[in-house]
Parts: structure tokens; sequence; C-alpha cells
């Protein structure tokens, strides 16, 4: 696609009322960005107006008076009315708009990065005169040129990643990010991806892009079993992509488990669902083999559903190997949330003096994972046997249970640990949870969810009575009791 076509990509998919992408575009975009005279005179026409009107988009019948006031020519008024339209009719799905986006973004980068090695071998050679009557010239002020130049171009590029700015400029997405809060709000949409239980996720308010989220627990505590749920909800009663990396179990058996899960879904009439171990041994009774091919198709076929992406991954593989295969996958498709089962299984980057020291750094490495990629990232955490020990005396994890390394809990956005009963052989169990932290609402104990392990799935059970209050509980999620 040309530059005048990717600008046009771009204002199809504001154009007529797309307020949140207006927001968006105007914090990454300016008038330079725009190659096009026409296109970049309906864009800076926009830009004027939302500040004016605290996010709005123009309408049509703004630009036709604004037009005439101005005393354009009837043929320029057609031109510019005719553009207007032309974008109102296009259909610009997210994945096209972010991608010209991008792409604009680019393709300026790309020319800044020419003319700026253009004039860099002009100071090399010949000179130039500053503003200030100075003649610059000679390898190191043309050295010196050249780096300010990229530091320019490359906070350009990487605004998104890394913003920043003057918010006494950001009126407008102020206001637009608050009113798309409430109305998500309103109209029972999380600002975020979901665990699919009720009582957790009214807490928790969603998984947002760039956290990190640990499932804190012991072996068989059901660290897993939440991630699968986790993972199917982001996907079936969400829609959203997932990609489920996994080195601690087998490729199958997560799909297994999904499928489980999937079971469970009140239109197959099937209130235990399909037990994982029939579906891995083939004895499903005979319900639960009528019902299979009906389940399946449902699963792989249904449209309204996200993509489910398991890859395997062997344990000799580091984060940046993982990051890499992500790289590949995004280029076939949105990426909206990463699992994996487990991050503690990788090897190090770095071998260090430690395993506490090379947990630190894997902990700082999921985090930066999470923020570079934007996405929310999803690990189950295993913690020792003497933090499981004390746990069952006091019937609930504390802070001290990631004690492995502070830095697990410096850089987790959310940590959710999972209690199970001391003898946990049956295949349902009261569980307590417990939010240990939540960078950005509320932490809480005691929340007990009856979980089936044969299916993956959690029903909420509410607060326990000897649930304690975290502001005021001395096993309160505290940073400094780790440091």
């Amino acid at each position: 696609m040309t530059p005048a076509e990717h600008a046009l990509n771009v204002l199809g998919g504001i154009i007529p009322d797309n307020r949140s992408r207006l927001a968006k575009a105007v914090g990454l975009l300016d008038n330079a960005h725009f190659t096009e005279k026409s296109s970049r005179t309906l864009w800076g026409f926009l830009v004027r107006y939302a500040n004016q009107t605290h996010g709005a988009v123009m309408p049509l019948k703004f630009l036709e008076d604004l037009l005439r006031e101005r005393g354009a020519q009837a043929g320029q008024q057609a031109q510019f009315e005719e553009l207007y339209e032309t974008c109102a009719e296009m259909d610009v799905d997210d994945s096209e708009f972010l991608f010209s986006l991008n792409q604009l973004r680019e393709i300026q980068a790309e020319k800044g990065t020419g003319e700026a090695l253009t004039q860099a071998m002009t100071i090399l050679r010949e000179g130039v005169e500053t503003s200030t009557g100075q003649i610059e010239k000679g390898h190191e002020s043309a050295r010196l040129f050249l780096l300010e130049q990229f530091q320019v171009i490359d906070r350009e590029l990487n605004l998104e990643d890394a913003p920043e700015g003057d918010m006494r400029r950001e009126s407008a997405e102020l206001l637009q990010d608050y009113a798309d809060r409430k109305r998500e709000r309103n109209e029972g949409i999380s600002h975020g991806i979901e665990f699919g239980i009720p009582d957790l996720d009214r807490r928790i308010g969603g998984m947002q892009p760039g956290e990190l989220i640990l499932a804190a627990g012991y072996s068989s505590d059901g660290k897993t079993t939440l991630t699968v749920q986790a993972a199917w909800s982001a996907a079936v009663e969400q829609g959203k992509n997932v990609v489920f990396f996994t080195t601690e179990t087998l490729r199958p058996q997560v799909r297994r488990k999904i499928l489980a899960r999937h079971s469970k879904l009140p239109q197959f009439n099937l209130p235990d669902g399909l037990n994982t171990k029939d579906l891995k041994m083939g004895t499903l009774p005979q319900e639960g083999d009528a019902a299979l091919p009906g389940i399946v198709r449902d699963l792989t076929k249904n449209p309204a559903y996200g993509k489910i992406y398991i890859a395997q991954v062997p344990r000799s593989a580091t984060l940046s190997s993982v990051e890499l295969r992500l790289a590949r996958i995004q280029r076939e498709f949105k990426v909206d949330i990463v699992f994996l089962d487990y991050v503690a299984l990788l090897a190090p980057a770095v071998r260090r003096n430690s395993p506490r020291e090379e947990l630190s750094d894997l902990m700082k490495a999921s985090k930066t994972f999470a923020v570079a990629n934007q996405v929310p990232f999803f690990s189950p955490w295993q913690v020792s046997r003497e933090a499981r020990k004390e746990a069952e005396n006091g019937g609930a994890y504390t802070s001290r249970a990631l004690s492995e390394t502070a830095e697990a809990t410096n850089s987790a956005d959310i940590i959710v640990s999972l209690l199970a009963p001391t003898d946990n052989s049956d295949r349902y169990a009261d569980v307590t949870m417990q939010i240990l932290k939540n960078r950005d609402g509320e932490t809480v104990n005691g929340l007990v969810v009856n979980v089936d392990y044969a299916t993956s799935t959690f029903r909420s059970r509410g607060l326990g009575l000897d649930s304690l209050n975290p502001a005021s509980s001395t096993d309160a999620f505290t940073l400094d009791s780790l440091i």
C-alpha cells in the first residue's frame, strides 16, 4: 500500500464517529505523516475540531459550513466532501487501522532518517550555518547532529510503547479515556481481559496490556487449571486471541483441558462436562461420545470466538526465544493475551551465582516482555513446600510465599494465589483464592471458589467468614516484607 492509501485507511477508521481511534491517532500522528494535501487538510480539520469539542469527530455538516466560511471554491468544497463521504463508507477494522497508522509512522521515520543522513554529510563535508551564525563542520559536529536527530526519530517512533508529553495538551485524550471507560462499564464491558470468575473479575477489573500476572500456589493447588480457565474465557467468552506457551504440560494435554472446559457450556447438556481423563483414555460415556463432535465443531468453527494458539516450548528455551516465536505469530494475527505455563522453567538468559538471582532476572524480563509486546502476560508461579505448610497452618498464603525472589512481587502487577485442601485427590474442591497484589485495584483474602479439576471450571462461592480486610491485616501484601 502507498502512503496515500494508508492515510485513507486511518481517516476511514475514524470517520464518521470513532472517538477512541481519533484519540489514539492524535497522540501518534501529525500533519507531516499525511503526504497528500487533501488528506493532510482533512486531518488538520479533524484535529482542530477534536481539540475544541473534547475529542469529538467532526461531522460532515460542520465541514461543509467551515469550507463555506473560508470561501472555498465549489470544486474544492466538493473534493473535501467527497473525501469525507468516501472515508465514512469505508469498513476499516481495528487491525487494518492500527497497521496503517503504524505504517505512516514508519514511513515518516524512514524519511527523517534519510534527511538526517543527508544533512550530516553536508555538515561533514561542507559545513552549515546555524541560526546563531555559527558554522558547524567536521566529523564531530556531523556525529552529534546525527545522534540528536536519531534520538528524535526514535522517540517519535516509540511513542506508543514509551509515551511522553505534556498532559496539559491532552485534554481530549483525558476526557475520551474516561468517557470510554464509563461507556464500557455501563455496557457491561470489561476494560481488559477477565479470568471468567465473576468474584475475581469484579475486584481486578481485567488484565491490561503490559501487565504481568502470576497465579501462585503449590503443586496440585490449581495453577494450571486457573491458567486454562483464563485462556478459555478470554477466547470463548470475550472473543480475544490467545497464545498459550507451555513448558510443563504437553500441547495435547492443554488441548484436552481446553476442550473439557468448553464442554461445560450449557448448550451441550452435559452437567459434568467431558472429563480430561476420559478424553485421554478414550473412555467417554455414551452421552459424551455423542456430544463430542458438536463440542469440537463449536470450539473450532464458531466465528465469535478468538484464536487459541498453543505452542510447546522446550525447557532449554529462554524468554528471548519465546518472544521470537511470539513475533512470528503476531505477523499472522493480533495477539491479545499470552500465557506461559510456566515461566520459571525457562532457561536463564545469563547464568548467575544463584537460582535466586536468575529468577530475579527472569521476572524483570517477563515484565519487559509484557510491556514491549503490549499484552497481558500470565504465568503460574510455584511456591515452596515451606510456604505451603505455612499456608495450611494459617489458612491462607501470605506475601512470604513468593520470597524465592522479591522481584516476583516487585515486577508483577497482579498476583492471585490458590490454596487447595491438604488432601486434594477429589475431582471437586473448595479452593481459597487471594488477590495478593493488584497494582490498580483492591486486594482480598478468603475468596472461596469451587474448582472442577476435570474440566478446569471455577464457580464462585463468595468470601469466607474468616476473610481478612487486606488494608488492616498483618498478612496483607506489602513490598517491605520482601525487601
